[in-house]
């Protein structure tokens, strides 16, 4: 893989990518905690990313990402996300966290 970077290895950016997504989604609970649907909707975006990432890198671009094979590993990640996110759907906002 050719870099910008000389001397650097960057196929672990596509796992700090959603690593940023959901670390944003669980600070936002802490900075407004009314609104955890919202990060719970996040997380589930984090997840869909992870499995885009996935999709579409190869097995050494893909880094932390992969676990196993790659439709094993993007059906976990959309599964994940899509079950993630009919929580978040099904759940009555009027809920908080005590």
């Amino acid at each position: 893989m050719t870099s910008w970077l000389p001397g650097r290895d960057l196929k672990e950016v596509p796992f700090g990518v959603v690593l940023l997504i959901e670390l944003t989604a669980v600070l936002s609970v802490a900075l407004a905690p009314q609104h955890w649907l919202r990060a719970v909707g996040g997380m589930a975006v984090g997840m869909l990313v992870a499995g885009f990432f996935r999709l579409t890198l190869s097995n050494e671009q893909a880094g932390l990402l992969r676990v196993r094979r790659r439709a094993f590993d993007v059906a976990c990640y959309w599964g994940l996300a899509v079950f993630t996110f009919l929580v978040a759907v099904a759940l009555p906002p009027e809920l908080t966290l005590s």
